[in-house]
């Protein structure tokens, strides 16, 4: 494909992101938080948080407003007890994004539907959106085979940083398509991706089509394991649904950029198709397995709603 060609392509999805809206969904942890900026997440830290925690001595927690009679009377020996309560703080909510080259792939038959890059996109931002709305702070770290530096933000409260992330992205991928960076490009920097997080327990969001090697996937679990994870899966059904009904297809792997030639016929078409869902219900397993939730397959036309449901009812 021609250089004009590519950068039209670039210039028509950037044009498509500037009208993008996000959506709102909503999660849950059981862990609590440790830090001490104000959010919704329940701590360890006693303070002037509204979630009973106990009582306490007066001197030890030297505060008459929080007196409790009754349990001061009942107390043995008699002294005067307060009410303890807990504070509420924020957590740190990382998109952690795999910007190998299998996620150019794009249907020649349906070349202007959408395509995993801007669902990526709409995700991510929308999840931006609803950490903030949340109270807590998000962040962004992306990887190939190397880490990518304009793809890194640091967790922030900040209204506005949805849009930001939005017009982050899209212009990732421009760029991306205009220096022909589309092939070529693995995920081994993941593991590196996830470490640079710290060991501070988060929120994180591993959002990939997991076309990995299964040393890659467990390199990158085992990165991930101080924290909560919620895989994402990103999977485009042009890849398995659009290949021609009879005859010679030339098939090319993006990221490794192998060639091979197959005869399409019927029975390999059955085939390819349970072979991609022998392969969903192992890599579910695998995930599991490594002590992550249980990954959200997104669809294309994946609804707020829908996640909201499948995060509530995965909370680890």
């Amino acid at each position: 494909m021609g250089a004009d060609v590519m950068a039209s392509l670039a210039h028509a999805y950037a044009s498509q992101q500037l009208v993008f809206e996000p959506r709102q969904f909503f999660y849950n942890i059981h862990w609590r938080a440790h830090t001490y900026h104000a959010g919704a997440t329940l701590t360890a830290h006693h303070g002037n948080g509204s979630d009973f925690a106990g009582f306490s001595s007066l001197l030890a927690c030297p505060d008459p407003k929080r007196i409790d009679i009754r349990a001061s009377v009942r107390s043995v020996p008699q002294q005067w007890l307060v009410r303890t309560y807990l504070e509420r703080a924020a957590i740190h909510v990382y998109a952690v994004l795999d910007v190998s080259s299998s996620l150019f792939f794009q249907s020649a038959a349906a070349p202007s539907a959408s395509n995993m890059r801007q669902q990526l996109t709409e995700f991510v931002a929308s999840l931006a959106w609803s950490a903030t709305r949340q109270g807590d702070a998000f962040g962004l770290r992306a990887a190939n085979d190397t880490a990518q530096a304009s793809l890194l933000r640091v967790p922030s409260v900040q209204p506005g940083t949805a849009q930001q992330v939005a017009q982050q992205l899209a212009d990732y991928w421009q760029q991306a398509l205009v220096h022909g960076q589309q092939q070529g490009q693995g995920a081994s920097a993941m593991p590196a991706a996830i470490e640079s997080i710290g060991a501070q327990r988060a929120l994180v969001f591993l959002i990939s089509d997991f076309y990995w090697p299964a040393a890659l996937l467990q390199q990158t679990l085992k990165a991930a394991q101080p924290h909560d994870v919620v895989p994402v899966v990103l999977r485009d059904r042009a890849a398995m649904q659009d290949l021609p009904a009879f005859g010679w297809a030339r098939l090319r792997d993006m990221e490794t950029g192998a060639e091979r030639s197959w005869m399409l016929r019927r029975g390999l078409h059955q085939r390819i198709q349970a072979h991609a869902e022998q392969q969903q219900q192992a890599l579910n397993r695998q995930l599991v397995n490594a002590g992550t939730r249980a990954p959200l397959w997104l669809a294309p036309d994946w609804r707020a709603e829908a996640v909201s449901r499948h995060l509530m009812e995965t909370m680890a």
